[in-house]
């Protein structure tokens, strides 16, 4: 305060403080700057992921972009993804319908692919009315299928790295705005986590980056408006928080976490903060309205399999101590991410029950988390913000709220270790504070975070060719998780493609018989895994176990007709017995000629060739009641031929 004197008054005159430009005070390229530390994640981020660029399709990939028919159509099919469940194309084409209940509204990123796939090149329509079987495409098809999703692997890193700047900026703005340093540390950890490779090295999960990025955007420029009250800033800010919910349900959150970061950062009341996430709920309740359409309640029935309710064949407790106990499971992951699986479903996690000590474990872990949540939310503490972003997140992952078909999955975890890295990166930056020095403690946290950045890139940069195809997937993963049904079923797919590739001989063989090994493991921990049947019949009946093909496509044919392939493997089996049957018949093997010609039928009932057959064999053996049986099906399928049924008038007089 300085004093300036009038008359013989002394007057105090306010001086106006100076703003300090901390970024102009600062070193080119300080690590404090945004700039700098948006430069560094965008480096470490392509060099981690990198190498998941050369990847091809696999796993979700399939329904997702390969199979589906909306996406293949290019811009063409955006009108139906906006208006459908995000693999209802796959499923209808696989199943006849779409098998899985509603809950999998996700357009974005199918948008984005349609788009790709109209940049890149629209399949031709013969090729494309195959392309829903591997099998049957073209090997042009198949290697522009391969360019093209290498091209999306490319587009993946990219916008995992923007997604990676956006979430620094909101950080350091909304979470961290004294803080640089921790809000760098928070996105550095998060970038760096292997439980991340999932997400980025499998282009289906795009939905999950761009879910982030939009959210990060949303924060973003609702503090903006805090800030200047520029409509255009809250506009902007229901725009992408539209956006974030179109790309994946995660951002429902956002109606609880955005008045819990008015609370707590901009330190407005509970009314107040209420007041201000009104705005927000215009573009939910539009997306709600796009969404509720789009519901299948056809797949009710889904929930009584364990492939799309992992807990259907649990007890109510043992369901509860296992949601509870897997809780558990990500927080281990959180800590030490391995092994890294594609899958967790039945019986990999097995049930468990209130018995368990890791159960009490877990649930005292998060009921103290929850706690300590409510407290620090109280003292508008930026650690109560953290722990809510972790658990709100994953309650819808959790089970206990909505059935989400699987147990756990890395991906699940995406958004909540955003909080798990705040807090993180805050107690490893506090803990330094204590050091004697400053430049020791710059010094610690140096070779910490060299140590977690160099073992991270070894485990991602290991794990992300893993995503190759399936066929590395599974056959890399089903050794971790030896009791997953369907990293099973998936590792018995791959080597029976690998057992075509071949050609005859002994490691045709081999791969027929692991085939066959994973495709019964299957079933014996799922005995309702039709998919399973199928394909374990293909195999016998390429290793000559034709009578046990035959079983398993009638198991199939009993529990699910609709299965996709099932009537051409069918076809394949009556074709095979028939000329077999005639071979036979011409050697005068009649026994073996009427098993093939029975076993023909069984295939396909619809041959009438194959029914008047069989009935002549039945005849030559004297046989005259069943092959009266044989030749009635015969006339009903063959009545342009008389001379059928004039055989079976003399044939039916015979067995009076």
């Amino acid at each position: 305060m300085a004093v300036k004197e009038k008359g013989n008054k002394k007057e105090a005159i306010k001086e106006t403080p100076k703003k300090v430009n901390t970024a102009a005070s600062l070193p080119k390229y300080s690590i404090y700057l945004f700039r700098t530390q948006a430069i560094i994640l965008a480096i470490i981020g392509f060099i981690f992921y990198a190498n998941s660029i050369p990847n091809q399709y696999a796993f979700d990939d399939m329904m997702a972009i390969v199979d589906n028919t909306y996406v293949q159509k290019g811009m063409e099919g955006i009108g139906d993804i906006m208006t459908h469940d995000a693999y209802q194309s796959y499923l209808e084409h696989r199943n006849g319908s779409n098998q899985l209940a509603g809950g999998r509204y996700r357009p974005l990123s199918l948008i984005t692919f349609a788009i790709e796939q109209q940049l890149l090149g629209i399949t031709d329509e013969d090729n494309a009315n195959k392309g829903n079987m591997a099998a049957d495409r073209s090997p042009e098809l198949e290697k522009k299928l391969v360019f093209d999703m290498q091209v999306r692997h490319f587009i993946n890193v990219v916008l995992y790295i923007i997604s990676l700047i956006f979430l620094l900026q909101f950080l350091r703005k909304v979470v961290f705005p004294d803080m640089p340093i921790v809000a760098f540390l928070a996105v550095l950890l998060f970038a760096i986590h292997p439980i991340h490779t999932e997400v980025v090295a499998n282009v289906k999960s795009r939905d999950e980056i761009l879910s982030v990025l939009f959210i990060s955007l949303t924060f973003i420029k609702a503090f903006n408006y805090k800030e200047n009250k520029k409509i255009m800033d809250i506009i902007w800010a229901c725009v992408f928080y539209f956006l974030a919910l179109l790309s994946k349900e995660y951002a429902a959150t956002l109606l609880l976490l955005l008045p819990l970061s008015f609370y707590i950062f901009n330190k407005q009341n509970v009314k107040n903060s209420l007041l201000s996430t009104l705005p927000f709920l215009i573009p939910f309740a539009l997306y709600i309205l796009l969404r509720l359409p789009t519901i299948s309640y056809e797949g009710a029935e889904a929930e009584k399999n364990i492939m799309n309710n992992p807990y259907f064949l649990a007890t109510g407790v043992q369901k509860f101590a296992s949601e509870i106990t897997v809780l558990l499971n990500y927080i281990k992951l959180l800590f030490v991410p391995q092994p890294l699986i594609a899958d967790y479903s039945y019986k990999q996690i097995p049930y468990t029950n209130i018995a368990n000590p890791v159960f009490w474990l877990s649930l005292l872990v998060h009921l103290s988390m929850l706690a300590a949540m409510v407290l620090l939310i109280k003292r508008r503490h930026f650690a109560g913000f953290a722990i809510a972003f972790y658990l709100i997140n994953l309650a819808l992952v959790s089970n206990i709220f909505f059935n989400i078909g699987a147990p756990m999955g890395e991906r699940l975890i995406y958004h909540s270790s955003i909080g798990f890295c705040m807090l993180i990166a805050w107690l490893l930056f506090i803990g330094i504070q204590h050091l004697n020095s400053k430049k020791i403690g710059a010094t610690v946290l140096t070779v910490i975070m060299s140590c977690l950045t160099i073992v991270s890139a070894y485990l991602t940069i290991t794990r992300n060719p893993d995503w190759k195809n399936n066929n590395t997937l599974f056959l890399t993963d089903v050794k971790k998780a030896p009791n997953s049904f369907l990293i099973n079923v998936n590792a018995g797919a791959a080597c029976m493609m690998l057992a075509k590739k071949v050609g005859e001989g002994q490691e045709r063989k081999e791969w027929f018989d692991k085939a066959i090994y994973y495709f019964s493991k299957t079933i014996e921990i799922d005995p309702q895994h039709y998919f399973a049947y199928l394909n374990r019949g293909l195999c016998e009946f390429n290793m000559g176990y034709q009578g046990k093909a035959l079983t398993d496509w009638d198991t199939v044919r009993k529990y699910t007709p609709q299965q996709v392939n099932l009537d051409r493997y069918l076809e394949i089996a009556s074709k095979y017995f028939f000329a077999m049957g005639n071979k036979y018949e011409q050697s005068n093997q009649l026994d073996s000629s009427i098993y093939c010609y029975k076993r023909g039928v069984e295939a396909n009932p619809n041959v009438g060739e194959m029914w008047y057959n069989l009935g002549h064999n039945y005849f030559i053996k004297g046989n005259y009641h069943d092959a009266c049986i044989a030749l009635v099906n015969a006339v009903k399928m063959l009545p342009n031929r008389p001379d059928i049924k004039v055989f079976y008038e003399q044939v039916k007089a015979l067995d009076k």
